[in-house]
This record gives C-alpha cells, sequence and structure tokens, in this order.
C-alpha cells in the first residue's frame, strides 16, 4: 500500500482540482456539470492503472474506491459550495440520497479499479 500512497494522494488533488474547476466552470459557462463525467472517469482509469502497475489488483481496486469514497463526499460538497450547474436536476439533499450516492460512487470507483487493472495487465507487465 505504501508505494500506491502518492499515486492515491495525486488522485485526490486530481478529483478536488476537477471538481472546483468543473463546478466554476459550469457556472460561468452555463453548461451541465454533468458533461465533465468522463473526465472524472479517465482520472479513476488512470489512478488505477498507475496503482495496478506499482502494486497489484486489490490495492488498485481499494485505493479507487477511496477516491469514489472522497469524490461523493468531499467533492459533491465542493460541487454544492460552489454552486455548479446541475442543469434543471434539483436534488433534495437528504440522508438517503446522501448514503445512496455515497455507496454507489465508492462502488463505481471500484469497478473503475478493476477496469484500471485490467488494462494495466494487458499492456506491459513492467513494473516501475
Amino acid at each position: 500500500m505504501k508505494k500506491a500512497l502518492p499515486t492515491i494522494l495525486i488522485g485526490f488533488i486530481a478529483i478536488t482540482l476537477f471538481d472546483v474547476l468543473g463546478s466554476i466552470t459550469s457556472r460561468q459557462m452555463n453548461f451541465s456539470y454533468s458533461y465533465l463525467g468522463p473526465i472524472s472517469f479517465l482520472i479513476y482509469i488512470a489512478t488505477a492503472f498507475v496503482i495496478a502497475r506499482r502494486t497489484d489488483k486489490k490495492i488498485a481496486i481499494i485505493s479507487t474506491a477511496l477516491l469514489g469514497l472522497y469524490d461523493a463526499t468531499v467533492g459533491w460538497k465542493l460541487s454544492i459550495f460552489l454552486q455548479a450547474n446541475t442543469g434543471y436536476q434539483k436534488i433534495e439533499f437528504t440522508k438517503f440520497v446522501f448514503l445512496a450516492t455515497v455507496i454507489f460512487v465508492t462502488l463505481y470507483g471500484a469497478i473503475l479499479g478493476f477496469l484500471g487493472w485490467w488494462l494495466s495487465s494487458k499492456i506491459s507487465r513492467t513494473k516501475y
């Protein structure tokens, strides 16, 4: 896990920057924040890919699940605070919605972690 920590930290920073810049940009340029989803997808995959190259499948999946947990909690709060343009969808922020989102995004992160590991296993197996 120690080998993965710098990459996990970079993943947290990337998600934070993405949430902050995406929220501000979506509000200023008047487009839905959800259109930026593919960038988030790439951050998760790239993080898992690099971690899998340095460690193993289990660490890659757990790491991106943690990234998803961070994104669903801190990232969501940042986007609310920065008034991201969510389009016409106004979601009431209840405990159930929060819990469901946290679970879903954490599982989403784990699945993308598996995909990142799989990609790393298909591309040269030389570890750093």
